[in-house]
């Protein structure tokens, strides 16, 4: 079912902001490795060390897609990708302001991208799917292939932890936990991807219920 005008444009606001974000993060990490004795090219590199990069990334992508005229197809266009990043994104924006924030205090323009990485962007996104996409898209099938991109994270993030000894999230922290309680943090993260994505296919559903057929 094709966007409305209003939601495509609302979808590119979306989009200009998160990759306003992502890409003022980028231009404090070139900034700062000088003084960090940082090889300009590390800097995207540990940068996408962090799920909220991910994460911003997809938003920015799949807004910059739904805001198109005619955006084609693609993985980008399913309702399934728009569905499961509005999971992601409010993870990104939970876990950040519940258990993160105040690790890392920041100032002037770090507080603005800050600011838009992990409350803005998680706010707007979802309430742009909830407000400006159409219910009904989405099944039960989706469930499991929305745990990929989450579970490829953190093993992504474990591997460049163990290479480097600089882990994005102390609870992947192998030094600090070990293996087990490690991979015992990844399977609970996991299990709270799968609920939320329950949850969101749940309503969607029940959204959809009094206008025709639910999805398979």
């Amino acid at each position: 079912m094709p966007l409305s005008d209003r939601s495509r444009t609302a979808a590119g606001v979306i989009a200009a902001i998160a990759w306003a974000a992502v890409i003022g993060q980028l231009a404090i990490g070139f900034v700062h490795a000088p003084a960090r004795g940082q090889p300009y090219w590390r800097v995207p590199i540990d940068l996408y060390g962090y799920f909220t990069i991910w994460s911003n990334t997809l938003v920015a992508l799949v807004a910059t897609t739904a805001a198109r005229r005619h955006p084609g197809q693609g993985l980008l266009t399913t309702p399934g990708t728009r569905a499961a990043t509005v999971v992601y994104i409010l993870v990104v924006g939970a876990i950040y302001n519940t258990l993160l924030i105040g690790l890392n205090p920041v100032s002037g323009f770090g507080w603005v991208t800050d600011r838009l990485l992990h409350m803005v962007v998680p706010a707007a996104y979802p309430l742009w799917w909830l407000l400006a996409v159409p219910r009904g898209q989405i099944g039960w099938g989706l469930l499991l292939p929305g745990l990929a991109f989450p579970t490829a994270y953190s093993f992504v993030a474990l591997a460049k932890g163990a290479i480097t000894g600089r882990y994005a999230y102390f609870f992947i922290d192998l030094g600090k936990f070990g293996v087990t309680q490690v991979l015992i943090n990844i399977a609970g993260l996991v299990l709270l991807f799968a609920a939320l994505m329950a949850m969101l296919i749940a309503f969607d559903r029940r959204a959809a219920r009094s206008s025709g057929p639910e999805p398979a």
